[in-house]
């Protein structure tokens, strides 16, 4: 008879244990939640093609290059995507980078990183998240740079979205 009531103390003991624990990693499941790409900043189009000639192409290739090398020693070559997208020429770069520092830095506890576009006419930012797996990188040429009212803006990132295109 002892026998048994050992063992219904057993049962009902980690059955506590289960219904202390279980709730836990349910919450620890909800923190790992996948990242999703913060909509576009105001200012930012979409184009369904290059609206730009061959000389600011090639600026904004080396530009985008330039950080592009940055990010791919850190998250790996075929992790990083090229989402590219026009930026009005009236927009103010840290309007941009204020856009989407709140919308990861303080909303999702996101860093910011250094980058660099070793270029005279062109700048970046980049946030990486609390992980270390993810990241965001913006880079543009300057308004100077300007064709049509507009400029080219690359977005560099290893986070989902499906309208980007893998390099």
């Amino acid at each position: 008879m002892s026998n048994k009531i050992g063992r219904k103390g057993r049962f009902f003991r980690v059955l506590k244990i289960g219904i202390l624990v279980v709730p836990l990693f349910g919450l620890a499941a909800c923190s790992g939640e996948q990242v999703v790409m913060p909509p576009d900043a105001p200012g930012v189009s979409r184009s369904e093609e290059y609206s730009f000639g061959s000389a600011t192409q090639a600026q904004d290739w080396q530009a985008t290059r330039k950080v592009l090398g940055q990010l791919e020693g850190r998250f790996g070559e075929k992790s990083m995507r090229i989402l590219a997208r026009n930026l009005a020429s009236t927009a103010d770069p840290q309007t941009i980078k204020t856009y989407y520092s709140e919308r990861l830095v303080h909303q999702a506890g996101w860093a910011e990183m250094p980058v660099s576009t070793f270029a005279d006419k062109a700048w970046a930012f980049a946030f990486v998240s609390p992980n270390g797996k993810h990241v965001l990188a913006v880079e543009a040429l300057d308004a100077s740079e300007s064709a049509g009212g507009i400029v080219p803006l690359n977005i560099l990132t290893n986070l989902d979205e499906d309208k980007g295109s893998k390099r």
